[in-house]
C-alpha cells in the first residue's frame, strides 16, 4: 500500500516539473519573439532633422528650354542613301529650298518600269480611240451614200412616173424605178438605225477611254513628281534645326531628319519626373527669373509619353517674355501646383527610397524608434506630414539601407 502511494507522488511530481518547464519555455519564447531588434549607430553616421510647422509651398521646380513656338518636321518621303547635302543645321531656309538628296536604285528602276507601262497603256488606248474614229468616219460615209442613193432613186422614180403618166414611158421602167426607190428607202432606214446605235456605243467607248487616259496621265504625272521625292525640301520658311545627317547615310521613308522653326515666337519645353504625371494639368501657372525680372508662364500641353522615367510639358509665356530670347536657352521654372498651406513638414532625405514615406525613425534622448507615418504633398525641399509626427520631434532623414530591418536604434555620440 505504501509503495503505491510513493509511486503516485513521484508521478505527480514529474508532471508538475514538465508543466513548469513548458510554461518557462513559452514565456521565454514570447519574450524573445516580442523583443524589438536593436542596432547601434553613431550619431555622426546619420542625418537628423526637426519636424517643423510652417508655410508649405506646393510647387515644383523644373528646367525648361526655349523652342520655336511653331515648327514643321522635315520628313523623308522616299528612303535611300544620302547622295547630296545642300543645307546645314541653323541655316535660314525658304519654303521649297532643297535640303538634301537621296538615291535608291531599286526605287528608280521601279519608277522607270511603271512609267513605261503607263505610257504603253496610254498608247494602246489612243490607238483604240483612233480606230473608233475611223469606224465613225466609215459610218458617216455609209450614211451619206445611203442618202445619196435614195435621192437618186427618188429622182429616177419621179421621172419615170411623169413619163408613165404621160403615156410616154414604159410600164417596166416605171416598175423598176419604184422597186429601186423602195429598196433605197428601206436601206436608208436600216443604215440610219444602225448608225444611231453604233454612235451611242462609240460615244460611251469614247468617254470611257478618255477617262482612262486622263487617269493614266494623272498617274504618270504623280509618278514623275514622285521622282522629286528623292529631293528633300524645306516644308516652310524658317531656321533649320536638329539636322544632322551624313553622306551615304541610309534614310527610311517617313523618317524625320530635322525641323524648321518658323521664328514666330517661343515656347518652353520641360522634362518632368513621371511621379508628377497625374499632378500636372493644362492651365497650371508658374514663373521664371531672367535678368532679375520675374516672368509668368503657363502649362499649355502635356506630352504623356514617359521615356527614361520622364515626360514632357509645354509652357507658354502669359504676357511679357524676356528680351533677346534664343532657341536653346534654359530657365529654372517654378510651377505652383496649389495654394500655400500651414502644415507640418520634414526635409527631404534618402530615407524615402527605403520607406516610401510609410514610416520613419523618431529620436528621443539617445534612442530612435521606428514609427508609422503618413506623408502628403512634396516640393523640392520638404514632405508634408499628414499624421504620425508632432512639431519639434527629431527624425532621421538619411539613408536607411543598413537600418530598415531594425526597430530601435541606440545612438552613440562617439
Amino acid at each position: 500500500m505504501d509503495t503505491k502511494i510513493v509511486k503516485k507522488k513521484s508521478k505527480l511530481k514529474l508532471i508538475s516539473i514538465i508543466v513548469v518547464s513548458a510554461l518557462a519555455v513559452s514565456v521565454f519564447g514570447w519574450y524573445f519573439l516580442n523583443q524589438k531588434k536593436t542596432y547601434n549607430v553613431k550619431l555622426e553616421d546619420i542625418q537628423t532633422d526637426e519636424v517643423t510647422n510652417g508655410k508649405f509651398e506646393d510647387m515644383l521646380m523644373v528646367t525648361a528650354q526655349t523652342q520655336s513656338l511653331n515648327s514643321s518636321l522635315v520628313n523623308v518621303l522616299e528612303g535611300g542613301a544620302v547622295k547630296e547635302i545642300f543645307a546645314e543645321d541653323g541655316q535660314m531656309l525658304t519654303k521649297g529650298q532643297p535640303i538634301a538628296r537621296v538615291y535608291n536604285p531599286n526605287t528608280e528602276f521601279n519608277y522607270l518600269n511603271q512609267e513605261t507601262g503607263i505610257m504603253q497603256q496610254i498608247s494602246q488606248m489612243r490607238s483604240s480611240l483612233l480606230e473608233l474614229k475611223n469606224q465613225e468616219f466609215n459610218q458617216d460615209k455609209e450614211l451619206l451614200q445611203s442618202q445619196n442613193d435614195y435621192n437618186t432613186a427618188l429622182q429616177s422614180f419621179n421621172l419615170q412616173k411623169r413619163l408613165y403618166d404621160a403615156e410616154i414611158g414604159k410600164k417596166t421602167d416605171y416598175d423598176v424605178a419604184l422597186q429601186n426607190l423602195n429598196y433605197q428607202k428601206q436601206r436608208k432606214v436600216i443604215v440610219e438605225k444602225g448608225a444611231s446605235s453604233e454612235k451611242a456605243s462609240r460615244n460611251s467607248q469614247f468617254s470611257a477611254i478618255n477617262n482612262s487616259i486622263s487617269q493614266m496621265e494623272k498617274s504618270l504625272n504623280i509618278l514623275r513628281s514622285n521622282k522629286n521625292n528623292f529631293l528633300i525640301m524645306s516644308p516652310v520658311s524658317g531656321r533649320l534645326s536638329s539636322f544632322n545627317i551624313s553622306l551615304g547615310q541610309n534614310l527610311t521613308s517617313g523618317e524625320s531628319i530635322g525641323k524648321v522653326d518658323l521664328m514666330g515666337g517661343y515656347k518652353l519645353i520641360a522634362k518632368v519626373d513621371e511621379y508628377y504625371i497625374n499632378k500636372l494639368t493644362n492651365g497650371i501657372k508658374g514663373s521664371l527669373e531672367s535678368n532679375a525680372k520675374q516672368f509668368e508662364v503657363i502649362i499649355t500641353k502635356i506630352l504623356p509619353e514617359v521615356k527614361d522615367g520622364q515626360f514632357s510639358v509645354e509652357l507658354n509665356f502669359v504676357n511679357v517674355k524676356p528680351e533677346n530670347l534664343k532657341i536653346g536657352m534654359t530657365f529654372g521654372v517654378k510651377l505652383k501646383l496649389s495654394a500655400d498651406t500651414q502644415s507640418l513638414m520634414i526635409p527631404k532625405g534618402n530615407f524615402y527610397k527605403d520607406t516610401n514615406g510609410k514610416w520613419i525613425f523618431v529620436m528621443k534622448n539617445n534612442k530612435a524608434e521606428k514609427r508609422n507615418i503618413s506623408l502628403g504633398r512634396e516640393n523640392q525641399m520638404y514632405y508634408e506630414v499628414v499624421s504620425g509626427l508632432k512639431q519639434g520631434e527629431t527624425v532621421i532623414t538619411s539613408d536607411y539601407t543598413e537600418l530598415k530591418k531594425y526597430e530601435i536604434l541606440d545612438i552613440k555620440n562617439k
